[in-house]
């Protein structure tokens, strides 16, 4: 990733602690869960998140959200937003850019782009800022974390389980931004991990 605005000590700690907090977060996770929630990873999983890269991959511009929520299974498959931390930092469009085509190519992201565990679509804004979706196989991002310590750059929060319309909206409005806006900014970039 580029290089960070603040490199001191007391920064690089906080980091860390983040990193730690996120993947114990998430690895104890499993105990939390309900009924209404993916479970671990599974193999009928990775077949709906293949499928999904498919038909997206395929043709995107003909993709719709009917297709998605077809296939999108809450006990199996889990969605999260992500969104950019440092925004405030980023000093030009071409370097915000390239944080995101940094994000993906990470060596650990060849096994789970293979294994079907999860694909995104990622956003760069007009203010700098860097916004996506993530659909998982299972419950929570924690295998992305692991292969990817520039994840840790970025905060990702769950969508409900359950396809309610809010959910729905929330899905759509990133994945189809209306008028090539994204949160009222416009969409400069897009990349998509599938």
């Amino acid at each position: 990733m580029a290089e960070k605005l603040d490199t001191s000590p007391e920064e690089e700690a906080i980091k860390d602690e983040a990193r730690e907090f996120m993947t114990g977060l998430v690895g104890s996770g499993a105990g939390d869960q309900t009924n209404d929630s993916a479970g671990a990873p599974t193999a009928d999983g990775a077949d709906i998140i293949k499928a999904w890269k498919s038909k997206y991959s395929a043709a995107p511009e003909d993709t719709t959200m009917e297709d998605f929520w077809s296939l999108y299974d809450p006990y199996l498959t889990s969605i999260w937003k992500m969104v950019y931390d440092e925004a405030d930092s980023n000093e030009n469009l071409k370097e915000t850019i390239g944080f995101v085509e940094d994000l993906l190519p990470q060596p650990g992201m060849t096994q789970l782009k293979k294994d079907h565990d999860c694909w995104c679509v990622v956003h760069t804004l007009e203010n700098l800022g860097i916004e996506g979706v993530w659909f998982f196989n299972g419950p929570d991002p924690s295998k992305l974390f692991a292969a990817n310590e520039d994840t840790s750059w970025y905060t990702f929060t769950q969508l409900r389980p359950e396809a309610i319309d809010p959910v729905k909206a929330a899905v759509a409005k990133i994945m189809m931004p209306i008028e090539g806006k994204l949160s009222g900014k416009v969409v400069k970039d897009t990349k998509v991990f599938c």
